[in-house]
């Protein structure tokens, strides 16, 4: 075999080892040769556990998925593309929600029986620039119901599986009614509870 021969056989074998390394990096399948076990960095500008962290915590008190991508700059699509892939980030997903979820309704609740009250700024419009202030009833209560019913079946799947109770439950359906009786009752003149409320007050 001839110098050049043998140069051309070294070149080949270089090559078909370059080859198999690549194989086992690539799926560990090459033949007579074991997988190289790779560790990968987070990167920086994904998901990290901080990022996973404030998300869910956003998604607990704003039951907005967008919102929650917002807060750490992250996109809707990437959060819910995380979701499908990584199954412990999906169960905090549904505990976080149901608990969102289940203020939201509470806050419903609470609003259908006491009703909110917000205090409005408004300029009068003379040059003094002196401004009125009101009080006035109000709530979005029309966002609220998009958010109830967007994540009403996963809500829903969750508590069935975890045997929560939601607030419309026959336990919390007799604490309003307990509730709204003595509000009634507070109401009515002559009333025992208004009468002990009075006694029960610090004069000013």
């Amino acid at each position: 075999m001839t110098g050049r021969d043998k140069a051309g056989d070294q070149k080949i074998q270089q090559k078909g080892t370059t080859r198999d390394a690549l194989v086992v990096r690539r799926g560990g399948r090459a033949s007579g040769h074991a997988a190289i076990a790779q560790k990968r960095r987070v990167n920086a500008k994904g998901w990290t556990a901080k990022k996973r962290a404030a998300f869910l915590g956003v998604l607990k008190n704003s039951c907005n998925v967008r919102e929650a991508a917002r807060s750490v700059n992250m996109s809707e699509c990437g959060a819910y593309d995380l979701r499908r892939r990584d199954p412990a980030f999906a169960a905090e997903w549904k505990e976080a929600l149901e608990q969102g979820y289940a203020e939201l309704e509470m806050l419903l609740l609470r609003q259908s029986i006491y009703g909110s009250e917000t205090t409005e700024t408004v300029d009068d419009g003379k040059e003094d620039g002196a401004v009125k202030t009101k009080k006035v009833h109000s709530y979005p209560h029309g966002i609220a119901f998009r958010l109830l019913m967007m994540h009403k079946a996963t809500v829903d799947e969750y508590r069935q599986q975890k045997g929560i109770e939601r607030p419309g439950s026959d336990a919390v359906k007799a604490e309003i009614q307990e509730r709204l009786a003595i509000i009634r009752e507070r109401k009515r003149p002559g009333s025992k509870i208004a009468q002990s409320d009075d006694e029960d007050g610090c004069d000013a």
